[in-house]
Order: structure tokens, then C-alpha cells, then sequence
């Protein structure tokens, strides 16, 4: 009984050019998206969410900052009064689109929040601190 020579190697063939069609097409589609995360940055602002008092945030109180980013790795958190250098308040490896680390302001005053990522400065938002009332979560102030 005599064997076909051509059957095997051409099924072969065939599935090895669609692996390698569809590796190529994975390839580029990774290729055009890529750009738009090439550089790591903040997207928006640092948001310490709706403080109890709804107004103002209190000194010793516990909030989440948090800041949209566009693309995973660490992210830092500053915080800066008008007139002084800025102060790191902690890091944070960026969860999904999302990097979040925990606040206290230590004493009230107007200070300005912004994140960095990638060497890039996101954009500074100003808080109002007041005299905190209570602590952690369960903290106001007036």
C-alpha cells in the first residue's frame, strides 16, 4: 500500500499560514493601540470624594484620593500650600484605570493635590482643609 506524500504537509501548511496570519494581525492591532499609552500620565484630577461636611475637608480626617490614569505603573501623590515646596503623600500602582492611595491633611489651610505618572504632572486641584472634628471616616469639619 503506497502513502501520499502531499496530504499530511498540506494541512500543516495551512493551519502554520492561519496561526501566523492571525499572530501577525494580533500583532498590529497591539501595534495601533499601543501609542495612545505609550506615555504614562495622569488624565484628570486627584479627587478626594465628597468630604461628611459636603463643604470643606477637616484636618485628621481619613479620605481616598484618586486620579484616572492611562496606563499601569506607579503613580505619586503630592500635595502643595501656596509659598512651599510640595510634599509626597504616598505612591500607588495604578489598579485598571484607577491609582488610589489614603489622605490626612495634617493641618487646615488651602493646598493644591495633583498625581504624577511617567514623569508627567496631572492637573492641580485646590482643597479646602478646616479644623477636623472626630476621626477617620467618621470625621467632619466646619
Amino acid at each position: 500500500m503506497k502513502r501520499s506524500t502531499k496530504a499530511r504537509p498540506t494541512g500543516r501548511r495551512r493551519i502554520r499560514a492561519l496561526l501566523g496570519a492571525g499572530i501577525a494581525t494580533a500583532a498590529a492591532t497591539g501595534v495601533l493601540l499601543a501609542p495612545g499609552t505609550a506615555s504614562a500620565a495622569p488624565v484628570g484630577k486627584v479627587d478626594a470624594g465628597v468630604p461628611f461636611s459636603s463643604v470643606v475637608y477637616g484636618s485628621g480626617c481619613l479620605y481616598d484620593l484618586t486620579v484616572p490614569v492611562n496606563a499601569t505603573g506607579r503613580v505619586t501623590f503630592w500635595e502643595q500650600q501656596r509659598g512651599q515646596a510640595p510634599r509626597f503623600l504616598g505612591a500607588a500602582v495604578a489598579d485598571g484605570a484607577i491609582a488610589t492611595i489614603r489622605w490626612v491633611p495634617r493641618r487646615p489651610g488651602d493646598r493644591q493635590l495633583y498625581a504624577q505618572q511617567g514623569g508627567v504632572t496631572g492637573p492641580k486641584t485646590l482643597y479646602r482643609v478646616h479644623q477636623g472634628y472626630g476621626s477617620g471616616w467618621a470625621c467632619f469639619a466646619l
